[in-house]
């Protein structure tokens, strides 16, 4: 009997053994973070595949099976899987997947190797690269590396490589695959690999109707070259319902010009390997076959992209140019490490490993993720996710504007081209466009925006303050539509939207600036119908933005010294002092400012806090910083005290539904201008939240959520939902997320990191 309770004592102690070992694995999480040689962030991803966690009810997460990581240049965009399967996207004319899978937001490509005439498939969920004893999976800046270890016999690295654009409106819309072979056994083996990639265009916009209900289908027409190491796939269309199709050049929700795909086997000298590149329908292919003796190494590469010109010998011009510079004898941490370390800001004189860490990161993010557009002639700064990635969508130009923030001091160039390309969305009246889909097309709306002006004003004032450029406000610059050519100084632009935000949008009764159909808040009216109140709303948000932006904007007027802003700016200070004196007396004595007023009987954020307006209330450098101790403390009382990682929009929410989004989510661009507003009264604590609000923080809070761990969308559900720490647009019956890559909770913090290192 005693020997009986032993064994149980013994099996309990192992079982407590076994739950603490579950425990710290699961403490693990997704992956964990590292520095190449080069210094720059790697991530590896060690969870698994396909990728599985639950919410804090025990309910599948339901996030994205295959967690993706963002690789790129200014003319082209590669979402690099934790399988190895990769999307190749274009946002050059319309955003399209150049390798469209069977399900949305996903590619087909594959790899497989060879051995002896036994064949493994590389990529894939339910591939090898599932097994953490057999696959290790490193992404970093410019590359994805997996690495798999066959048997104890053979070795394969595979390492995409992607080169940065040496500046805007250029790059090369290619990626190198590199393959390193090895024999770790004692024979000689034959080897085999293969890689191919499916050319499916397919745009975002279309991308979840029917392919035989699309209104253009599209389809490719394969040529190899005599020496069999190039495939060109020329991308053609035809209607698929009544159309009127216009020019190539013409604006159009559709793209009538889609692009020349190629794969290329770069030669080996000696003939140690043998490259055969062809084609399959519309699957480009390229096997090689060599023979490894023991301790023998062998590396090949493979390049696929978008030709810029349609023959055989420009497309070899092509990747001959994508090649210099390239770092061929050290290729583990990506071809062009040191190119692209060269595009990143100097950070080394960072102590603070975190943010030395995600700074570089999300400065990676914004060079990888900028795109050119064709049409606008100009490079911008993509929000991405559900807009850009999902939908194909390039809106809303107050994101692009945000976005470009931290390029005012990473690289101004990219700035300006951005601020550029928002100009050219403009109205002579002064009206900014929400965006565009399609090859510069912008489509009718229900948005009526009221606050694409002072998002604008925002990053101009950054711009001009940080880079001293003020030359640029005697620039010419041109109006939309582009083809038309119509184009004005930009001051003269800075003054047609000061007056559209003063006579169109106006202000309402009490005297705040109005919402029309929306502020920040895409669906703030919810239950309520804009068409009756967008005409006496009244947004905080907005009158607070006046107030936090025209000093700054007026302080870069004066200091580019351009005698012709004198007007404009006792316009700007008019205007400003009008609704200050309007604003200040709705906030009384309030420890917060109120939301918005559609009307005189229904007002928002008078009994609870909205987060909205308070970051801009705490930014208005005419309120003093007694005032501004006593708000914030208030609103960090019911807002931050209760999160794990950043602020949540709401004390409680407005409306009736689930408490997520935007009403009580957790939103990047609402929450990093409270720290700057904390920053002008406390930069201790301005940094303590730049830390709370960082990918760190979320990680080690919520170890098991990829999602938020190194990308996110624009918003993570807070401690409200019963989804915290999840983002809430996924549909559950087709296990269905967006593409959660956003730019928001990369610029933000990589703007005010640069913005709490001023004097």
């Amino acid at each position: 009997m005693p020997h009986k309770k032993a064994c149980i004592m013994a099996r309990f102690i192992l079982l407590i053994a076994l739950l603490g070992h579950w425990q710290l694995a699961t403490a693990q999480g997704a992956g964990r973070w590292s520095w190449s040689a080069a210094g720059l962030p790697v991530y590896q991803y060690t969870g698994q595949l396909p990728a599985r966690a639950v919410d804090k009810e025990g309910k599948d997460a339901m996030l994205p099976d295959d967690p993706y990581f963002l690789l790129g240049n200014y003319r082209m965009t590669l979402f690099t899987h934790a399988s190895g399967i990769y999307q190749f996207l274009t946002g050059e004319r319309a955003w399209a997947r150049i390798n469209g899978g069977a399900q949305p937001n996903y590619g087909w490509n594959d790899a497989r190797l060879r051995v002896d005439g036994q064949t493994t498939t590389l990529t894939g969920v339910h591939s090898i690269a599932a097994d953490p004893g057999i696959t290790r999976k490193h992404f970093g800046v410019g590359f994805a590396r997996y690495h798999y270890q066959l048997n104890g016999a053979i070795s394969c690295t595979r390492i995409i490589s992607v080169k940065p654009s040496p500046k805007i409106n250029t790059g090369n819309p290619a990626f190198v695959v590199t393959v390193i072979l090895k024999n770790t056994g004692s024979k000689t083996r034959k080897i085999g690999y293969s890689e191919r990639m499916l050319v499916n265009y397919v745009l975002n916009s279309t991308q979840f109707t029917d392919q035989q209900k699309r209104p253009l289908l599209y389809r490719s027409t394969v040529a190899v070259d005599a020496r069999r190491q190039l495939a060109l796939a020329e991308v053609s269309y035809a209607p698929n319902t009544l159309l009127a199709i216009p020019g190539k050049e013409a604006r159009y929700s559709y793209d009538v010009s889609p692009p020349a795909v190629f794969m290329h086997a770069q030669p080996i000298a000696g003939k140690q390997i043998e490259s055969v590149v062809s084609a399959n329908h519309d699957t480009l292919a390229t096997s090689i076959s060599t023979t490894l003796k023991r301790g023998e190494t062998r590396t090949f590469h493979l390049v696929t992209g978008l030709a810029d010109h349609r023959n055989f010998a420009d497309v070899q011009q092509q990747v001959d140019a994508l090649f210099a510079g390239a770092e061929l004898n050290n290729p583990t941490e990506g071809l062009f490490a040191r190119q692209w370390k060269a595009r990143l800001p100097d950070l080394a004189a960072e102590k603070d490993e975190v943010l030395r860490r995600e700074m570089l990161w999300n400065a990676h993010m914004v060079e990888a993720s900028a795109t050119y557009s064709d049409y606008y002639k100009e490079t911008f700064i993509p929000q991405g996710t559900v807009y850009c990635y999902h939908f194909g969508d390039n809106i809303s130009n107050r994101d692009h504007l945000q976005a470009a923030l931290p390029a005012c001091y990473t690289n101004p160039e990219l700035a300006k081209s951005t601020i550029r390309y928002v100009i050219m969305h403009s109205e002579v009246d002064g009206e900014i466009k929400r965006g565009d889909a399609g090859f510069g097309y912008s489509p009718p709306s229900l948005y009526k925006e009221s606050d694409e002006q002072l998002y604008f004003f925002n990053t101009l004032a950054e711009y001009l303050l940080i880079t001293k450029d003020y030359k640029f406000l005697t620039e010419k610059v041109v109006y939309y539509p582009a083809e038309d050519g119509k184009r004005d100084t930009l001051l003269n632009v800075v003054k047609k939207y000061f007056i559209y935000l003063r006579d169109e949008i106006g202000t309402g009764q009490i005297g705040l600036v109005k919402m029309l159909n929306s502020d920040w808040s895409d669906s703030f009216f919810h239950e309520y119908s804009p068409n009756r109140y967008s005409w006496s709303a009244e947004s905080q948000l907005n009158s607070a933005m006046v107030l936090a932006i025209f000093p700054k904007l007026m302080d870069a007027l004066q200091k580019s010294g351009t005698p012709q802003a004198a007007g404009l700016i006792t316009a700007l200070e008019s205007y400003r002092s009008t609704i200050e004196q309007v604003f200040m007396k709705d906030l009384g004595d309030r420890k917060f400012a109120a939301r918005a007023y559609l009307n005189y009987d229904v007002r928002f954020g008078l009994d609870k806090v909205c987060i909205e307006p308070q970051g801009y209330v705490l930014q208005m450098p005419n309120l003093s910083n007694a005032r501004k101790k006593e708000m914030y403390a208030y609103i960090k009382s019911k807002l931050l005290a209760p999160e794990k990682t950043g602020m949540r929009t709401r004390e409680t929410p407005l409306w009736k539904g689930k408490p997520e989004g935007e009403d009580g989510g957790i939103w990047f661009s609402l929450e990093y201008p409270v720290l700057l507003g904390v920053a002008t009264f406390d930069k201790p604590e301005a940094w303590a939240l730049l830390k709370q609000f960082s990918f760190d923080t979320h990680a080690r809070n919520y170890p098991n959520y990829w999602v938020g761990q190194w990308t996110a969308p624009d918003d993570l559900n807070s401690t409200l939902s019963t989804r915290e720490g999840l983002y809430a647009f996924w549909e559950p019956d087709l296990r269905r997320a967006f593409q959660g890559y956003c730019s928001h909770p990369h610029t933000w913090p990589l703007f005010c990191y640069f913005k709490l290192r001023e004097k």
